[in-house]
């Protein structure tokens, strides 16, 4: 193998910055990005002229001229419509999906139902979407996927899943058989760090840098972000809060096992008498004021406050994001949980919201803007996303 000379990386490094910029920027131009990242005008045209040769730019024509006056310059900006990117998220009873845009504009999106809970179902699914997949009106088509899997990853595989059965069957290879694109595994939680981090808005204020996505669903997982990257911790099992252990009524229980989602709607629908709860049934019931779920909820709030205190006093972060299906219907409840935890941590400064996104489109975003930054080359970059 060739070793690459100062030059060499130099020139890599210089052009990954020019792609940056321009996939921040919008309509720009090639002055305009010179004096942004402080290169040399020839050096920028330079690398411009290779990106235009790749189909990644766009050209817009002549633009207006600067107050200033002086040469109206050609406007450019990055060719979105390169290719798009398509995201998974397997979930415990659905299987959802996202075809987006390199820049995170949705082009189509769909939730199927689980039929079975083995992943040679999930692939089978997997491929019938794949199949269906047309160019949308892109250069190049798709360019990459990403999986978002609700169990720890590493390596790119899934160690393993309280939902699905693995079944000794190898997703990764056998996706690689039906289409000649990167493929990224991921953990829904960490995605959900990640979509915060690339897709949120911050009206007047500064990019956070380090930050917690705590999912409350199935089970209990928290992605981290610490200086603007994502941390996966020994072999990916980093934010497996879930299955941290507490002593309650004289017994040792997993976090989740009492806290998750399931764990709750499971002991409200015992007490219903019912086999299962809906997310809608357990929303009606809190409406109707019925005092065992208030109970139960009362008890998940403070659990929840405690939960976001230790998380906080662990790593501080600068904000907290939840993300639920059920507490996302009712954000008195986030209220309640925000006091909860201030009474824990009156001088604290970390906030506590909830995710802007829909929960299940999270994930999605998260897988489409880690896949994105691959196929770019663009993984520790500042990219903002688009919706």
């Amino acid at each position: 193998m060739t070793k690459k000379t100062d030059q060499d990386v130099m020139r890599e490094n210089n052009k990954k910055l020019v792609l940056k910029t321009l996939f921040n920027a919008g309509q720009t131009s090639r002055s305009s990005i010179a004096s942004t990242i402080h290169l040399q005008k020839s050096t920028v045209s330079s690398i411009i002229r290779e990106l235009h040769e790749d189909g990644l730019i766009e050209e817009l024509g002549i633009g207006e001229a600067s107050n200033a006056g002086g040469r109206r310059p050609n406007l450019i900006q990055f060719n979105y419509r390169y290719g798009y990117v398509l995201a998974f998220d397997m979930g415990a009873r659905h299987l959802r999906y996202s075809v987006n845009y390199l820049n995170g504009e949705v082009i189509k999106k769909d939730s199927l139902r689980l039929i079975g809970n083995s992943v040679k179902d999930v692939f089978q699914m997997m491929r019938e979407v794949i199949s269906g997949l047309q160019a949308f009106d892109t250069m190049k088509g798709l360019l990459g996927i990403a999986v978002s899997t609700h169990a720890p990853v590493h390596e790119n595989e899934i160690r393993y899943s309280p939902f699905l059965e693995l079944d000794s069957f190898a997703l990764l290879p056998a996706l690689q058989e039906i289409v000649d694109v990167p493929i990224r595994f991921e953990n829904e939680a960490n995605l959900t760090a990640i979509s915060i981090r690339d897709f949120w808005y911050y009206t007047g204020e500064e990019p956070l840098q380090n930050l917690l996505a705590l999912n409350i669903h199935n089970g209990i997982g928290v992605g981290t972000i610490i200086n603007e990257q994502l941390y996966y911790g020994v072999q990916g099992l980093a934010g497996e809060i879930g299955r941290s252990v507490i002593y309650k009524d004289k017994q040792v229980y997993r976090l989740e096992e009492l806290y998750s989602e399931k764990a709750i709607m499971e002991r409200i629908a015992k007490h219903e008498k019912k086999a299962e709860l809906t997310v809608d049934e357990f929303a009606a019931l809190i409406e109707s004021k019925d005092a065992f779920v208030l109970e139960v909820v009362d008890e998940w709030i403070t659990a929840i406050a405690q939960m976001a205190y230790n998380l906080v006093q662990y790593s501080a972060p600068e904000a907290v994001f939840l993300s639920s299906r059920s507490l996302s219907q009712f954000p008195d409840l986030l209220q309640r949980i925000f006091e909860e935890y201030k009474a824990l941590d009156p001088l604290g400064e970390t906030r506590i919201e909830f995710t802007q996104h829909d929960i299940y489109d999270s994930s999605l975003l998260g897988g489409v803007a880690l896949i994105s930054r691959q196929v770019l080359g663009l993984e520790s970059q500042d990219l903002v996303f688009k919706k």
